[in-house]
């Protein structure tokens, strides 16, 4: 008998006006955090960015039953953030784009998620040719205008982060991956660089941005859906 399948708490993290509020998630990141935040061009970037960050880590402090400033990162060889030492139980993966985040939480499974931002301004841009498969970009294309055009790029494009993401690969790998429908991606060239299989499948976005979830296996998953508000209610 089979048991139930993994789910993946998927957590909407929108911008959130006033500001004052992301002072006390920026209390809880870490100096590299802090320099990233300050690093930002402008306020209202640097206000997503704090939000997204302290909501990552108040979920995963949530889940390990520890303080979110004690959680501690360190960064794979291609920059992914992975949690280390004692606190380490739990898979996250974060994702912003626009004025969105989201965050993706696995009880043991590697997880990536990716939002993008429909923009049809790309329409014109090349870009479908510059990175998709032959088929895909025909996909692209047949989109009936540049809106339709636009939410198929970004599809795909989330798509492929996610799953590069759970990986901890190059996105240049990934974007070689063929995933027009999603679904199951096993032992795909180069296996030395995809030695693991991965479900990739769509998830929920707001209006304008388009979704997707990896995880390690075959397994079926499900996903949970939530929203993330900063005080909490």
């Amino acid at each position: 008998m089979t048991g139930e399948p993994d789910t993946v708490e998927l957590w909407l993290v929108p911008d959130q006006r006033p500001g004052p509020a992301a002072a006390d998630l920026l209390a809880v990141l870490d100096p590299e955090e802090r320099s990233r935040a300050a690093a930002c061009l402008s306020a209202d970037a640097r206000r997503r960015f704090v939000l997204a960050h302290g909501a990552v880590r108040h979920l995963v402090a949530d889940r390990l039953g520890v303080a979110p400033q004690d959680v501690r990162w360190r960064r794979g060889p291609h920059g992914k953030p992975e949690l280390v030492g004692r606190y380490s139980g739990v898979e996250a993966n974060l994702s912003h784009s626009g004025t969105v985040a989201v965050v993706a939480l696995s009880a043991s499974r590697r997880v990536g998620v990716d939002v993008q931002q429909v923009l049809p301004r790309l329409d014109d841009s090349g870009m479908p040719e510059r990175y998709f498969l032959p088929e895909e970009v025909r996909h692209v294309r047949g989109g009936a205008d540049a809106g339709s055009r636009a939410e198929r790029f970004a599809t795909l494009w989330a798509r492929k982060e996610a799953l590069v993401k759970a990986h901890g690969g190059r996105l240049t790998q990934g974007l070689r991956i063929p995933l027009l429908d999603g679904g199951t991606v096993t032992g795909v060239p180069p296996a030395d660089a995809w030695a693991r299989d991965y479900r990739v499948t769509d998830v929920p976005a707001p209006d304008g941005y388009r979704a997707a979830v990896a995880l390690s296996g075959t397994g079926a998953f499900r996903v949970s859906v939530h929203r993330w508000t900063w005080p909490p209610a």
